[in-house]
């Protein structure tokens, strides 16, 4: 009888609370990503569109700054006509 109480109270106290824990967390993964409706694949995706984005903009940014550079020498008083 001993035999199969001992490894019955181990499973029920140790293995039983930590299977259930992990399978709500991946319940709660999974709930949370439709929540989303991204697929993980795609978030990936999204990651390097939207650091393609930022360097875009930086760039743009810098063309911006360029550009009031030029025409701070060329044309004083450019920024009171706006």
């Amino acid at each position: 009888m001993w035999a199969i109480a001992v490894p019955l109270i181990v499973f029920i106290s140790i293995v039983g609370p930590v299977w259930v824990v992990f399978h709500y967390i991946t319940v709660w993964k999974r709930m949370k990503a439709e929540r989303q409706n991204v697929p993980p694949v795609e978030s990936q995706e999204h990651k390097q569109a939207l650091a393609h984005l930022k360097q875009r903009a930086e760039r743009l940014e810098n063309r911006i700054a360029t550009l009031e550079s030029l025409l701070d020498a060329e044309v004083a008083e450019w920024r009171n006509r706006i």
